[in-house]
């Protein structure tokens, strides 16, 4: 709104003309999405300020009229209407958000309460699998246990029938070495037999000889 200078009145209860354009795009109910919201809270802001510049402007135009009182009235109302609108679409906003958010929330919990319902449903299937896997385990283990202990018993009784070969094989050198005297001397009896016989041939041949 103008207040022209040398005016007998101003006209009151106008609107400044962006709080109109800004009540006329925000009217009640228009808001229904988070994004609507937040733009209208920007647009709040942008149209408080425009109305502040525009009271400021006011003011002065009114200080050079002859109605000064009535100019300013006139000025505080329209000033006040066009706040007015902006309070009404920022509280509009504010709670759309609210109820978006109560709703977001609201879903969430809905949703972990299913997701905890199916969990419960499936805890025993889970337990049942936990504590299969868990036997297997066991079972492996005790399998790995007794191939152990069938190793080690497989390489004692190799290693005991090694010590017994070994203590044969040294049995039998022992016999060896102890026969290995008798040997000789029967061969060199044996030798001496045959020498002796040897000669009792040959001195018999030159006794027929003789004869």
């Amino acid at each position: 709104m103008l207040c022209l200078a040398g005016a007998t009145a101003c006209a009151a209860g106008d609107m400044p003309a962006a709080a109109q354009a800004f009540a006329a795009r925000y009217a009640p109910g228009s808001i229904t999405t988070r994004e609507q919201a937040e733009q209208a809270l920007t647009d709040a802001a942008a149209v408080r300020q425009a109305l502040q510049r525009d009271a400021e402007r006011q003011n002065r135009q009114c200080e050079q009229s002859f109605f000064v009182n009535r100019c300013m009235d006139a000025a505080r109302r329209s000033q006040r209407d066009g706040e007015h609108e902006v309070h009404r679409v920022t509280l509009e906003a504010h709670d759309l958000q609210r109820r978006l958010d109560a709703q977001r929330h609201a879903d969430q919990r809905a949703e972990d309460l299913r997701r905890q319902a199916a969990e419960d449903l499936q805890r025993p299937e889970r337990e049942r699998q936990a504590l299969q896997a868990s036997r297997l385990r066991e079972q492996n283990a005790a399998a790995r246990i007794e191939d152990q202990e069938r190793e080690r018993a497989r390489a004692a009784q190799e290693g005991a029938a090694g010590v017994a070969r070994a203590q044969e094989q040294a049995a039998g050198g022992a016999r060896a070495d102890a026969l290995r005297p008798e040997a000789q001397a029967a061969a060199e009896r044996e030798y001496r037999a045959k020498q002796e016989a040897a000669a009792a041939y040959a001195r018999t041949r030159a006794l027929d000889q003789a004869a």
